[in-house]
């Protein structure tokens, strides 16, 4: 006998995932909010003020549970290394938007509708840059690096194909007391990095929340 499974419409499946479960129990069908379409395919790119970084394994699970939380709302979420980009260097020379333009453009070319640029700071040594695209993407981390030493991150999920930043998201931890024998364990860095995702899952959340709203045409 095959097992029962109670009905569940478009509706209640973006509810669930919405609420993060949709993964555990139906992918929705493609839905659309202003500027997305669910389910979504996004790729994601660690920027410093000399270009693009390295996601090391450890970062990548942050965006790995972040992808599970959010269940069906994400078919994919893949981050993008600068051995896997070709110019990648582009930015170095002609400034800020280079910078997003070629994530969008790399990011296209792998099959993602969206691309997260994100970035941290441990807050403990100064980030220089020569040009002004590290303060045109970062403006709210580059106002507060070397200020308390507090490490600081900034995340914003861009369209492929171009406009503004869709969801945005800051957050920052404060540092390592040296007087304190059971703070030496902590990685302010690692904090803001978890924080930053979360900013962004709830940014995703309310996004799915409105996309929901606006199918009222289709039965519960």
């Amino acid at each position: 006998m095959k097992p029962f499974l109670s009905p569940v419409t478009r509706r209640g499946a973006l509810r669930l995932s919405a609420l993060g479960l949709g993964g555990l129990a139906f992918a929705p069908g493609a839905f659309a909010a202003p500027g997305i379409r669910f389910p979504m395919r996004i790729a994601c790119m660690r920027v410093g003020p000399a270009g693009f970084l390295q996601i090391r394994h450890d970062e990548q699970q942050y965006w790995s549970q972040m992808r599970t939380r959010l269940g069906g709302l994400i078919d994919r979420l893949t981050p993008i290394q600068p051995s896997d980009m070709l110019g990648s260097n582009l930015m170095q020379v002609e400034g800020g938007p280079s910078c997003a333009m070629v994530a969008r453009q790399t990011a296209a070319r792998w099959g993602f509708g969206h691309v997260i640029l994100y970035a941290t700071h441990d807050g403990q040594n100064t980030y220089t840059s020569d040009g002004a695209w590290w303060n045109d993407l970062f403006a709210t981390m580059a106002d507060t690096l070397d200020k308390d030493g507090r490490a600081v991150g900034e995340a914003h999920l861009l369209d492929v194909e171009g406009g503004p930043a869709i969801a945005s998201a800051s957050a920052d931890a404060p540092p390592r007391d040296p007087l304190n024998l059971f703070d030496g364990g902590r990685n302010p860095e690692r904090e803001t990095l978890d924080r930053l995702v979360r900013g962004l899952e709830q940014e995703l959340q309310a996004l799915a929340r409105s996309a929901y709203d606006s199918q009222r045409s289709i039965a519960d």
